[in-house]
């Protein structure tokens, strides 16, 4: 196998086995976020979900109490109209209802023995209800009372009743109001909050009986019964219990009517499937980057292996010519034992010629050691461009999903409505724009980052006085060094009738590079200095700081994309003096940098003069 083949196949066989990791890891991290965040929106709906709730019941107990007010009522409590009339009063009262909102089943008069006076429903006239534990419970206290899940005594049905005291002018009770709703209805009234394709609600009454669920045929069953093994014993009003065994991932917790447990269900195999597309999406994609890095090992091999086969070359070049000169060494030295006096000078010429031969040959050794020497170097250089890329990637995640996940999370509480200060509000929505502003930040410095790799600068050159240019920039540099608590010093020695060609805002944004960087890199209370002056036909720029310094072995690298040297605990990606250098480049002069370890650092370029 050729070495070419060789290391073809070794820098994708790596590329490949690295992909290959990358790719489980990300499908696992992907498939635990997403069963977080299955878990945090069923939360959420549930909440919803019960809000709703809670509020249907209170409404149906403000619509029994202005029952139990009803003019109409209190006329035939008095006698003054009949069964029949109110009979009807009530039915058209409940179609007006149902008009809104189809879920109510009855209107009831029932008198303090329990027994029904008067009802939408006819069969249930004189219906007795004494044994009823609400109707006891409200007459005993006075107040209004919501049921658990009732079989009606009239059709079987399965509904949820609310009575209310009605009172005469002593304050006795003389009758009670009740309003009837089918129980099937609750959950269709939030079918609106969705969980997911196949989850679904359930609501179970203070008595474990099933009060409430999308197969009706569940529906007054005990919850022992059925599929659900929770323990509804001991849970707080406000804590959310989580299940995960079985087919289902449950969540519930205690509603504030009547103690009633509200359940959100929604099938493992649903999230399953969600994680199974995943892993196709996951597959593809690295399906697609090992396609890419055969590719790129093909080219990147070739171009590796291209100086390595010269150096073979060389080597067995050398080799032959070796073996070469032994014979012809060996073949003097023969020719020697028989040469007459008279040939020894020709055989001198000889030697001083094969002298020559091997000055030559060590020439090719030399080249040979460049050769070797500049693949090192090249080796070298790929190594740590790969190093400084990862690194750059590294931290762009990490900050890009820190500010992610800010965003998501303090979006969340405020649709949650879990928020209810005005100035916790404000400060959610000032996190929220500040992340999104420092996501924009990091695009723009990719975008132009990218743009200055790729293409060449385009600059508004125009004509701008030195002195003028010298007086804003100075001003600019000098409220933002002392707004950062250190000392700011200028020295323009530049004349009135000094001008240059130059794009103002790129070289307005390389001196505010400069002295952001002068700021980061120093402490406190520390000085950073701006010069301007002539020098010779050329406007010098200087920014100078006595912070941490570059060192000799980061100098020469400094000026790279996404070089960083070891100053980690700095917030950089490594473009902002690329960049710099580009343009600087553009202008035709060069980006230069003198510096000493914790002494400090000058970045200084020069711009030539027009007049």
């Amino acid at each position: 196998m050729s070495l070419k083949k060789k290391i073809t196949l070794m820098i994708g066989l790596i590329i490949i086995i690295f992909l290959v990791i990358i790719s489980v890891f990300i499908y696992s991290i992907s498939a635990r976020v997403l069963n977080n965040e299955a878990e945090e929106y069923m939360e959420v709906q549930l909440l919803r979900a019960q809000e709703r709730i809670d509020l249907l019941v209170e409404s149906i107990q403000q619509e029994t109490e202005l029952l139990a007010r009803d003019a109409q009522v209190a006329k035939f409590l008095n006698s003054e109209i009949e069964m029949e009339n109110l009979n009807d009063y009530l039915s058209n009262k409940m179609d007006e209802l149902n008009n809104e909102r189809n879920y109510y089943m009855d209107l009831f008069i029932i008198d303090t023995k329990g027994f029904i006076m008067s009802t939408t429903m006819k069969e249930a006239i004189d219906l007795d209800l004494s044994d009823r534990d609400y109707i006891k419970k409200s007459i005993e206290t006075k107040k209004l009372v919501t049921s658990d899940i009732l079989h009606a005594k009239s059709d079987g049905s399965m509904i949820v009743n609310t009575v209310y005291p009605i009172r005469n002018e002593n304050g006795e009770i003389i009758a009670l109001s009740g309003i009837a709703i089918k129980a099937e209805e609750f959950i269709n009234f939030i079918k609106d909050f969705k969980l997911g394709t196949l989850g679904y609600y359930v609501i179970i009454d203070s008595n474990g009986f099933i009060l409430s669920h999308i197969n009706t045929e569940k529906i007054g069953n005990k919850i022992e019964n059925s599929d659900y093994e929770i323990n509804l014993e001991g849970i707080e009003n406000n804590s959310f219990i989580k299940d995960k065994s079985g087919d289902l991932i449950r969540t519930y917790r205690q509603m504030n009517s009547n103690k009633w447990i509200l359940m959100a269900n929604l099938p493992k195999k649903e999230l399953e499937q969600k994680s199974a597309l995943l892993l196709i999406y996951v597959l593809g994609l690295g399906g697609l980057l090992i396609i890419a890095a055969i590719i790129a090992s093909i080219i990147i091999s070739g171009k590796i292996s291209k100086p390595i086969v010269s150096i073979t070359n060389y080597i067995d070049s050398i080799t032959s010519s070796s073996n070469y000169l032994d014979k012809t060494i060996a073949k003097t030295k023969n020719e020697f034992t028989g040469k007459k006096e008279d040939e020894l000078e020709n055989l001198n010429n000889s030697y001083e010629n094969l002298k020559i031969y091997l000055d030559s040959k060590s020439s090719l050794e030399k080249d040979s050691y460049d050769l070797i020497k500049t693949s090192k170097e090249l080796t070298t250089s790929i190594e740590k461009k790969s190093y400084e890329t990862a690194r750059f990637i590294s931290t762009l995640s990490h900050d890009l999903r820190t500010s992610i996940t800010l965003i998501k999370g303090f979006s969340q509480g405020l649709i949650s409505d879990l928020v209810k200060k005005e100035e916790d509000k404000k400060r959610f929505l000032k996190e929220i724009y500040d992340s999104a502003e420092n996501i924009e930040k990091i695009t723009f410095d990719i975008l132009d980052s990218t743009y200055e790799a790729q293409y060449n600068q385009k600059l508004n050159m125009e004509k701008i006085s030195v002195n003028d240019f010298s007086v804003e920039i100075a001003k600019q540099s000098k409220n933002y060094v002392e707004n950062s608590k250190r000392k700011f010093t200028s020295t323009i020695t530049v004349s009135e009738d000094a001008n240059v060609y130059m794009d103002v805002t790129k070289i307005n944004r390389v001196i505010n590079n400069l002295i952001t960087n002068a700021v980061k890199y120093s402490q406190e209370e520390s000085t950073v200095e701006l010069n301007i002056e002539v020098e010779d036909r050329h406007i010098v720029i200087s920014v100078t700081d006595n912070g941490i310094g570059v060192s000799e072995k980061d100098t020469k690298y400094i000026f790279d994309m996404f070089y960083k040297g070891n100053n980690k605990d700095k917030k950089s990606y490594g473009l902002g003096l690329f960049i710099s250098k580009s343009i600087i480049d553009a202008h035709g002069s060069e980006l230069k940098v003198e510096s000493k370890t914790d002494k400090g650092s000058t970045f200084y370029f020069k711009l030539k003069r027009h007049n």
